[in-house]
């Protein structure tokens, strides 16, 4: 048996149960994921586990702050670019993404759960803007009282002003490690550690170790997205960061201080509306 991404979530909830949540005003955490490569060292299911995790850990600390609190079924098909030239990354369409996540929110706004908080682990520009105009546009047509929360630094990045009804922005995320001369954003030293972590089953760490450090830039990161043959020249293991230093224990801190910060910031935002 494999590592399942339902437990604790409404799926593994009889409806009565739903519908009594409903009633005492419970709050849905909706994780978003997306099947995609991760180097030749983790499966393609490590955003979805993420996202998963963080939002189990969220849900938690709500809780013990006396916050009802559900977790949705994690939406794990997404957009990325740029992997989409290797084998186990399922890149849809934005159309059929916005689709997925409008429905899943008029569907819990229907059963009368209508505060929902979208939480993200996959930073492609085109998979993330599609979360944003889903929320915006089901809170326009259905009432839905959702909100995507974003990073401080993705303000800037989708050219929003951080009052949008339709976002929460996190109040102080941990950093995902020392800034360096190169990038280690995917399937690196953070996700190796991750995995290495809450999943251990579904990461190579031996193999993790042999891995050399992929010496990208920001700059570098550009060509992604240009074609498969320019992606698989710039990325020919399909990762872009360093791997072989991984830190187990550092990586658990960093989802539990993630997780906490995402709490305090629903918290936060419920006490005000």
């Amino acid at each position: 048996m494999g590592y399942s991404i339902f437990d604790e979530t409404m799926a593994e909830m009889p409806w009565p149960e739903i519908e009594k949540a409903a009633r005492q005003d419970a709050i849905v955490l909706l994780p978003v994921g997306i099947i995609e490569e991760h180097g030749p060292h983790i499966g393609p299911a490590m955003d979805t586990y993420t996202a998963y995790i963080m939002s189990v850990l969220t849900r938690r600390n709500l809780e013990a702050e006396g916050v009802k609190t559900l977790i949705g079924p994690p939406q794990y098909w997404g957009i990325s670019a740029g992997t989409a030239a290797f084998a186990g990354t399922f890149s849809v369409r934005k159309e059929t993404m916005k689709a997925l996540i409008y429905d899943i929110l008029a569907s819990l706004h229907g059963w009368g759960l209508s505060r929902v908080f979208t939480i993200n682990w996959h930073a492609d520009y085109h998979h993330c803007k599609a979360i944003l105009e889903a929320v915006q546009e089901a809170r326009d047509a259905t009432g839905v009282a959702a909100r995507s929360i974003i990073k401080p630094t993705d303000v800037d990045r989708f050219r929003l002003t951080g009052n949008e009804d339709y976002i929460l922005v996190q109040q102080s995320p941990p950093s995902m490690g020392e800034s360096g001369k190169y990038v280690d954003y995917h399937a690196g030293s953070l996700e190796t550690g991750i995995m290495a972590h809450y999943y251990p089953d579904d990461v190579d760490t031996k193999l993790a170790e042999t891995l050399p450090d992929s010496e990208l830039t920001d700059e570098d990161l550009r060509g992604l997205g240009k074609g498969d043959e320019e992606i698989r020249k710039l990325i020919p293991h399909g990762y872009f960061g360093n791997p072989s230093a991984y830190d187990a224990d550092a990586a658990r801190q960093f989802v539990e201080d993630y997780a906490r910060d995402l709490a305090d910031t629903i918290a936060g935002f419920l006490k005000e509306y």
